[in-house]
């Protein structure tokens, strides 16, 4: 087939995320594939000095930086969701869509035969490339993570033009049913490349230094995250260091100076990762009450998984719906460095974490989505 991607994040991002990995085994499977993402538009030049942006604009000038035969694509439009949302809540009309029908003569694709939307703001791309099938596949609950109404405007009109809706999560998926009930739908989990998180790592040299237990966060330190869960295990398990992965601003690093157990070492290429999780000893996934966090499904969770970590995990409804036995809940900010000390002392069967882990490989995902299409 001829697949098309419309996602949020574009390949080369510092995260990594389904489409990325759905796309990739798609073409193993022979497929040809475009990923496009979030397009770039004149207004992005006004913030050149984002590190983001100025990758994007490299993918766009053709300087690819991702190694497989998905075709990577971040265009160009006119306007930016901030001007072109507003707009289209009025109108229906969507101004930020790209000149798609340029990339695909680029890479040969004279039709689309599936189209998967991850991004709600791609509203309207089904008009455009007119595909035999196209899938919504929501990852969060756009219009609460972003508080925009216009999202929800977008959302509410790809429901009504979608032959499928696929989510991640069931919070996701009872959200976007109540728009047309009559859509088929497919609950289907993040997932989790197995052999990369699994296969043994040397230590990293960064990693060293640092004295055991160790207990490790990976990914983004934003209003998602317990913060102050984390500041009160630094404080009340000085014995434990937590180890923080990902990208960091001055500010969060004032936040946590006080604490000599705390070790933020930036953000590490998705190719680095594994190492560092095999060699700690507790994963953590600590979610603040944001209203995006109800319908989250963690890619972070079996990647934890497949590493052989145990997990401690604020309750949400959708990760109590899964009932993975090497998930230790907690409630509260204060309940986390108990839970932590729990975990910890429980001595986890990491082989067989990893096993559970096995289940959720991209590639059982990635057929169960095709069977799901065929069926449509």
């Amino acid at each position: 087939m001829n697949i098309m991607f419309a996602s949020h994040t574009y390949m080369g991002s510092p995260f990594v995320v389904g489409s990325h990995h759905l796309s990739r085994e798609m073409e193993k499977l022979g497929h040809s594939v475009i990923h496009v993402s979030t397009p770039l538009s004149p207004f992005h030049l006004l913030k050149w000095k984002d590190r983001d942006i100025q990758q994007r604009f490299r993918i766009l000038q053709g300087k690819q930086v991702d190694t497989t035969a998905v075709v990577n694509s971040v265009p160009m439009s006119l306007l930016p969701w901030e001007i072109a949302g507003p707009i289209f809540k009025k109108t229906r009309k969507n101004w930020m869509l790209p000149s798609i029908k340029k990339v695909m003569r680029e890479h040969d694709m004279n039709s689309v035969d599936l189209l998967l939307i991850d991004q709600p703001r791609f509203v309207g791309l089904e008009k455009l490339v007119s595909p035999k099938v196209t899938i919504y596949r929501p990852t969060d609950i756009y219009s609460k993570m972003t508080g925009d109404a216009s999202i929800a405007s977008a959302e509410q009109t790809l429901m009504s033009v979608v032959d499928g809706l696929v989510s991640t999560s069931g919070p996701v998926l009872s959200e976007l049913r109540e728009y047309n009930p009559a859509v088929p739908t497919l609950l289907l989990e993040n997932g989790v490349e197995f052999d990369h998180f699994s296969a043994p790592a040397p230590e990293p040299d960064d990693l060293k230094p640092i004295p055991g237990p160790r207990a490790v966060y990976v990914g983004a330190l934003d209003e998602r995250l317990d913060l102050k869960g984390l500041k009160l295990l630094a404080k009340e398990k000085p014995s434990v260091s937590l180890v923080i992965i990902g990208p960091v601003n001055d500010e969060t690093k004032r936040d946590f100076s006080e604490f000599a157990n705390v070790h933020f070492l930036g953000a590490k290429k998705y190719a680095t990762v594994p190492a560092y999780l095999q060699h700690s000893d507790v994963a953590l996934l600590p979610l603040s009450n944001h209203a995006a966090n109800a319908g989250r499904s963690p890619m972070k969770l079996y990647e934890y998984a497949a590493a052989g970590l145990p997990v401690v995990v604020t309750e949400t409804p959708e990760l109590l719906r899964r009932q993975e036995q090497f998930l230790h809940f907690y409630r509260d900010s204060s309940d986390l460095p108990r839970k932590v000390e729990e975990a910890l002392g429980a001595g986890a069967d990491r082989v067989s974490i990893r096993e559970m882990a096995r289940s959720h490989a991209w590639e059982a995902k990635v057929n169960t989505l095709l069977d799901f299409i065929d069926n449509l």
